[in-house]
């Protein structure tokens, strides 16, 4: 028995030691000794800084750490464009890689840091267990010149104007023949100008881009064309002081007479606060029909009697009463052109020509 127990003895002392031994003196293959990268820095240098209207360059990206090689060179990603738009954010992608392999490596906790440009670190990703390491950096929004609006026309009593890739505000300036009237600014594409319209006579307005963003202006439009407002249509209120209010929303509550906008339909305040409806009025130099409901008639209209054929297209004359040949419904009406009573009603039979 001696024996038998004296080997049970040696087999637990050996399962103990065999137990102690990957901790203390196996090999730990698992565990990666290579010295971690704790920080990169970078710096950016271009030919040309990025700019709206120009040509997107090439930009180079060097990395000041000695046992570091850029593999894959810097270049401005995620850009489809051959020139820079205004706004856009350029992206710049590198990959970096340890030179000796055996030795370093990049871990997700490598803190990379940029200088030049004003440039910023937008992302990282490790690339091949650590050898290499994806980064982008980011570079402020592309500023540069506005472009000058295209469009700009009256619409009843309001200007509107085309947007500007890159604007945030308007500067309109409102003329009467040869003097300047007033200049106001407008964050939307349109501003309800009648309030300032207090005298008869031609009036016309140019307009031009701002950005609040870097203060960049650009040029002013030419005038528009002109519209008339005679003295039994001028405004009726007080006109606004400038930098008081910004009526480019149109006519509410607090300036009674004019045009009232609700979603697509349009209504008329008289300066009595009250709405037309069921009837005709003359503003803005052309006639409109206005129903029950006070809202502003298009298309075909039977009134008194006669048809009448409103303007149904947003022109900027929307609405307003057509006459002369009209082509509509795939047909061609003559719509009767003289102020005898019954202007604009639809003429049938036969019509009298030039020659008689």
């Amino acid at each position: 028995m001696k024996p038998l127990q004296k080997n049970f003895q040696k087999a637990v002392l050996l399962a103990a030691c065999l137990a102690l031994l990957p901790a203390a003196a196996l090999p730990a293959y698992g565990a990666d000794s290579r010295e971690k990268i704790s920080s990169v820095k970078l710096t950016v240098s271009y030919d040309e800084k990025p700019e709206a209207g120009k040509t997107v360059g090439t930009v180079a990206v060097r990395v000041s750490d000695d046992r570091l090689e850029v593999i894959e060179p810097a270049q401005y990603y995620d850009t489809d464009d051959d020139v820079w738009i205004r706004g856009e954010v350029p992206v710049i992608r590198l990959e970096l890689a340890v030179k000796d392999s055996s030795g370093y490596r990049f871990t997700s906790s490598t803190k990379v840091s940029s200088s030049g440009g004003r440039s910023e670190v937008k992302s990282k990703k490790l690339l091949d267990g650590g050898d290499a390491l994806r980064v982008e950096l980011k570079l402020p929004k592309v500023t540069g010149p506005l472009d000058e609006t295209e469009e700009y026309y009256w619409d009843g009593r309001r200007a509107r104007w085309s947007e500007v890739e890159g604007a945030d505000q308007y500067e309109v300036k409102l003329y009467r023949g040869n003097s300047l009237v007033t200049t106001v600014t407008s964050t939307g594409t349109s501003y309800y100008l009648y309030p300032y319209m207090n005298r008869a006579g031609e009036y016309t307005f140019r307009v031009r881009a701002l950005s609040s963003v870097d203060g960049a202006k650009g040029s002013w439009s030419d005038k528009s064309e002109e519209f008339y407002l005679s003295s039994a249509d001028v405004y009726p209120g007080s006109t606004p002081v400038p930098g008081g209010g910004n009526p480019s929303g149109g006519p509410g509550n607090s300036r009674p007479a004019g045009w009232i906008q609700d979603q697509s339909r349009w209504s008329y305040r008289q300066t009595d606060g009250s709405l037309v409806h069921d009837s005709w009025l003359f503003v803005d130099n052309n006639w409109f029909y206005f129903g029950n409901d006070s809202i502003m008639r298009t298309g075909w209209i039977f009134v008194d009697d006669h048809w009448f054929y409103l303007n149904p297209v947003s022109d900027g004359t929307r609405g307003a009463m057509k006459t002369g040949w009209v082509f509509a419904d795939n047909r061609w009406f003559y719509l009767n052109p003289v102020s005898d009573g019954t202007r604009g009603a639809m003429k049938t039979g036969w019509l009298p020509t030039e020659n008689g």
